[in-house]
Parts: C-alpha cells; structure tokens; sequence
C-alpha cells in the first residue's frame, strides 16, 4: 500500500508551545512532514485562537492514529482532515 498525501488543519488556543506538542507527536510516529504553515485568528477581540495546516505524507491508518493523540492535547478545538490527490502536470506543447 502507497503512503498518500494529507492536509491536517488544528485549531487551538493561544498557546506557543502548541504546535511544538504537534509537532513531537509527529516526529515520535516518523512522519514525513511536507509543509507547515500557522496563522491567528481574531474574532470579536475576546478570544485568540491559532490555526496550524501541516501537510503529510503517511498511511490513512497512521493519520488516524494522530488524530486522536492530537485531540487528546490540552488547548485543542478542532481536528480535521483531508486527501490531497496529486494534480496532474500537462506537457509543455512547443509551438
């Protein structure tokens, strides 16, 4: 079975060392990490939140597995998942 490509969004409290938590978990499963990006959003100035979207490379089983130790953080609102399928180059055409 071929590992597939994931995008994992978290949505946490303010808290710095969040996504170092995230991000040790990841590290102690041998995951292939393809990207991270993180962001804070502000709603109604009355509570900051931060939004991490890490990109991997893993089996569907695996990614399942992090899910739930992630939930499992202290600081964590919202998990959620999806595949992202490989976008197909077209052949440059010499004119």
């Amino acid at each position: 079975m071929k590992q597939k490509k994931f995008r994992i969004r978290v949505v946490g409290e303010n808290d710095n060392r969040l996504l170092s938590r995230i991000l040790i978990i990841l590290n102690r499963k041998n995951l292939k990490i393809l990207y991270i990006h993180g962001d804070m959003n502000i709603k109604n100035n009355l509570k900051n939140e931060h939004q991490y979207i890490i990109d991997l490379e893993c089996f569907k089983e695996q990614l399942i597995q992090i899910k739930k130790l992630i939930e499992k953080l202290i600081g964590i609102i919202c998990i959620s998942y999806h595949h992202q399928p490989l976008l197909m180059k077209e052949p440059i055409k010499n004119i």
